[in-house]
This record gives structure tokens, sequence and C-alpha cells, in this order.
């Protein structure tokens, strides 16, 4: 469905494997306590406010050009990526899949990790 079917797919274990490289875990999620970097981190209840909270972290780091990378760690069968033109819509898509959601810049200088126990965490890595 639109915004989502026309998105470049990609084999998720790449950003996994990425992320499995270069963060401290903690069992199966990243230890944030742990990260290099400006971590910023928000525990949010209401079920609508992760995600545009998600959508607005990830425009804010998006500049003409930019490409950012999504996977999701349950139902999502394959990582997709999206330019900065489309962004907000397909985050906000993308956030409706109940699962485990990371988005990434292409260049890995950010990443934005929402959970679906209302955790949204913000790393701005060191470049």
């Amino acid at each position: 469905m639109p915004p989502l079917d026309e998105l470049e797919r990609r084999d998720e274990s790449a950003v996994f494997g990425w992320i499995s490289r270069h963060f401290p875990a903690d069992g199966t999620k990243i230890a944030w306590e742990r990260v290099e970097g400006r971590h910023a981190h928000w525990r949010i209840a209401d079920d609508q406010r992760p995600a545009a909270k998600a959508a607005e972290e990830v425009r804010r780091r998006l500049g003409p050009g930019s490409v950012v990378e999504h996977v999701g760690d349950s139902l999502s069968p394959y990582g997709v990526r999206f330019t900065d033109e489309n962004a907000l819509a397909v985050v906000a898509a993308l956030l409706e899949i109940p699962e485990h959601h990371y988005f990434l810049a292409e260049d890995r200088s950010w990443i934005v990790v929402v959970t679906m126990e209302g955790d949204l965490d913000v790393l701005d890595r060191p470049r």
C-alpha cells in the first residue's frame, strides 16, 4: 500500500549485522547507557505520540537527497530504503506495523529506534 509499495527493498540482515557490530547489547536490546555519541531517550505512553516524535526526529536529521534505511524485528520480511522526499509518510506507515523499528542514516551517522513498549531512542554518532 502507498507510500510503502514503491520503496526499495533490502535484505535486513545487513543492517542488523551492522547494529550488532557497532552497538553494545543487553540481551537482545541495544545497551543505550554504553553507546558513544549524543543519545536521547523518551518513554511515551500515548499510542500515537511515539510515531509523531519518531517522524519528527527522523525528519530533523534529513537533508536534501538523504537516504534512510528501515528494518523491523518481527513482521517486516525485508528492510526498505526511502528518501527525504517521502520520509514523513513512510515513517508513519511503517510505525503502523507492530514491531520494533530501526531507522538509520545511509551513512550511519544517526539511528532512531522505536519499541513496541513506547521507548524512543535517538543516537547521533560521532564521525
